[in-house]
């Protein structure tokens, strides 16, 4: 695909307001010159995540996570750069411009553009025609009967295909799109050399991807007729199973809430959004797969799923549990009523209030495991305790954590009557797999090394008119990771190219390199912590000294494998000179000598 034009780039940049984009996932408020809120990536009780207005970056002290605006949309949204990039440009009304590219290659961007227009005003045809069309009574009917209101309607845009068979096509050949490209979107069939609708006297629900883009549709008869759903065909746009049913509508509810429910069916997501539960989406039938759950896991870990109480959802549930348990999800089982699905239970008395008191109390992966166990093996019997015996074996060796693990092992003793022998051989079979229990967020531990580069590189954004005589002479080997000697090579370029003591333009930070991994904690650390006049150059001395120590390790390996010579040793001595003298400059907290 063409690449985004770095001036268009830099045009969405500046039109972007980081507020108003952090704004639906977290709340802030001011702190100095930035503002402060819960970091929406981990969970947290005090605000440690911190938000640069004017440089438009964003960094937790707590998880690590930090960024611009483009790198906080690519995270919370599951976007590429490309893709941020083209949603912050559509929300600020900044028109793209793109670099030159093979004529094949463009033609294959507009033809997708084309499809996705056509799929997109398809939805609005069909949604016009379930309004206005005679022949969609049966449909306003049927969605009348189930109690869904006109603002859940349109909310997922629903709609109706009239029962002629080209009506769609008589539509979009006067937005001029041709049968060809009805085909492709799989809106339309070809017979005997002509073309038809897909879609006869159907009630329809679009299929959306995260961003909200139509990519099919799902379509209900409303008779007898079969098959009683008919889903658009796989193609270039549209796979049934990397689609989760919803997602583009509770994207943010999921993101703020931090967890998702998992149903079966479109109309248990219909019937939760009107409800107020609006971070539901639904499987698009029993048969979740580990794409769907993988999109699903952009926006939370935590994963609820409310399937049906027959046999089929419960053998889809069982299915789903182990593709969570694949994928490091947080996962709780909500147990709905025999007979009833989410729909059904928003009519009854207790509506959206007994969903969520079921959701309360939705037990674990483990606790559920282990009730599906000693419930399916007829555990009255000691054939039915030995079977239950070993199915439990297994299940407690994939427990998170001991506590959890614990309080089952006195669940199961009890019910099996488990002698302490029993008990203690069940607890050695079942070797643990902790997690940290933060939705996969831990932060790597730095190392004492990693933690003074970092400090170092933030001092010489404090202090650019000082740390230019520092960074003329160092190297990139004064640091330990990739990202550092980015970070490195950056600070250094800005501060060369700006030599009049004012600083380094923030807003410059560049977009695609390693460095913006580490730049907005330092860039924020730079502007909301002071330091002593004689911090820059201790920093400086104690990296000199890491350095020195890597150089000279190095050269004492070669020598004790053998391959020493003269002029090494020579060099080793030097170095082990130098070390000693910047050792005793840093002890003694003199650093006039550079």
């Amino acid at each position: 695909m063409a690449l985004i034009k770095q001036a268009s780039i830099q045009a969405v940049l500046d039109a972007c307001d980081m507020l108003e984009v952090v704004a639906p996932y977290t709340t802030l408020k001011k702190s100095g010159s930035n503002f402060m809120g819960r970091c929406p990536f981990h969970g947290e009780k005090t605000p440690s995540f911190s938000v640069d207005p004017a440089q438009k970056l964003y960094y937790c002290f707590g998880c690590g996570e930090g960024g611009n605006v483009f790198s906080f949309i690519e995270k919370k949204e599951g976007f590429d750069f490309a893709d941020a990039v083209k949603m912050l440009a559509d929300k600020y009304g900044v028109r793209l411009q793109y670099e030159e590219s093979s004529p094949e290659l463009e033609e294959k961007r507009q033809r997708q553009e084309r499809l996705l227009a056509v799929l997109d005003q398809t939805a609005s045809y069909y949604s016009r025609c379930l309004q206005e069309s005679a022949a969609a009574a049966a449909a306003r009917r049927y969605l009348a009967d189930r109690g869904f209101g006109e603002e859940v309607i349109k909310e997922f845009r629903l709609g109706f295909s009239p029962p002629g068979g080209q009506s769609l096509i008589k539509a979009a050949s006067g937005k001029e799109y041709t049968a060809a490209e009805l085909s492709r979107a799989g809106l339309a069939i070809e017979r005997n050399g002509r073309a038809y609708d897909r879609f006869r006297n159907r009630l329809m629900f679009p299929f959306t991807d995260h961003r909200g883009r139509v990519l099919g549709f799902g379509a209900r008869v409303l008779d007898d007729s079969k098959p009683k759903y008919l889903n658009s065909p796989d193609s270039g746009l549209y796979h049934k199973t990397n689609l989760a049913f919803g997602l583009g509508n509770a994207r943010a509810a999921i993101t703020r809430e931090d967890r998702a429910y998992i149903v079966e069916g479109y109309t248990d997501v219909l019937a939760l959004n009107q409800a107020g539960i609006v971070n539901a989406v639904a499987s698009m039938g029993t048969a979740l797969t580990e794409q769907q759950l993988r999109e699903i896991s952009r926006f939370t870990r935590n994963i609820f799923l409310a399937f049906d109480a027959d046999a089929a959802g419960q053998a889809a549930m069982l299915r789903a549990l182990e593709l969570a348990k694949k994928l490091g999800l947080s996962v709780r089982v909500v147990q709905m009523p025999q007979g009833k699905d989410p729909a059904d239970l928003m009519l009854d008395d207790g509506g959206p209030g007994a969903f969520k008191e079921l959701a309360a109390a939705a037990p674990t992966l483990l606790e559920y495991q282990v009730q599906v166990a000693l419930s399916a093996s007829g555990i009255d019997t000691s054939e039915g305790r030995i079977k239950a015996f070993s199915a439990l074996k297994q299940i407690l060796a994939g427990a998170a954590n001991s506590i959890e693990r614990d309080e089952q092992l006195r669940i199961i003793a009890d019910r099996l009557r488990l002698s302490p022998e029993n008990v203690a051989y069940l607890m050695v079979s079942a070797p643990l797999n902790d997690n940290s229990g933060d939705g996969g967020t831990r932060r790597r531990v730095l190392s004492h090394e990693e933690i003074a580069e970092r400090s170092f590189l933030s001092l010489c954004l404090e202090n650019p008119g000082e740390a230019r005589r520092y960074l003329q002479l160092m190297t990139d080997a004064h640091f330990t990771t990739e990202s550092h000697r980015a970070a490195f090579n950056w600070v250094r370029e800005r501060l060369e190219e700006k030599n009049d003591g004012s600083g380094i333009d923030h807003a410059r930070m560049p977009l695609d390199s390693k460095a913006r991994e580490v730049l907005p904690e330092l860039m924020i650390r730079s502007r909301t912590e002071s330091s002593s006049p004689e911090a820059l150059p201790e920093f400086y001395f104690r990296l000199c000294e890491a350095e020195l120590s890597r150089r000279i390790s190095a050269i004492k390996a070669r020598v004790a494998g053998g391959s020493e010579n003269g002029s090494e040793l020579k060099e080793l001595y030097r170095l082990e000179a130098r070390r000693r003298d910047i050792l005793q400059l840093i002890q003694a907290g003199t650093y006039e000598t550079v």
